[in-house]
């Protein structure tokens, strides 16, 4: 799968060539996913590009260390279990090799 980002112009000059090639293929719609940011006082985990920032300012993550703060903020006011957490988290990591 394949996940492209594309800021307000970009995706008006792509409606435009998809309207141009229109009548030549047959074009099957397609699902956008809708951006996730997970946003805390401080903090925002932007997961569309896996990128967390504290303050304004990036904080490099390893993937573990990503996905137990992605289960963690998804989860909030919820007690998870440290094998909750490794079993979640190690399926999780497993899952976007």
């Amino acid at each position: 799968m394949i996940l492209l980002t594309l800021n307000q112009q970009e995706e008006k000059v792509i409606d435009k060539i998809i309207s141009a090639i229109a009548d030549c293929i047959q074009i099957e719609p397609m699902q956008v996913a809708p951006v996730s940011i997970l946003s805390f006082p401080g903090l925002e985990i932007r997961q569309h590009q896996r990128r967390v920032l504290q303050g304004g300012e990036e904080i490099n993550l390893t993937r573990l260390e990503y996905s137990t703060l992605v289960l963690l903020a998804s989860n909030p006011g919820i007690v998870l279990t440290r094998t909750q957490i490794f079993e979640a988290v190690w399926n999780m990591d497993s899952d976007s090799c």
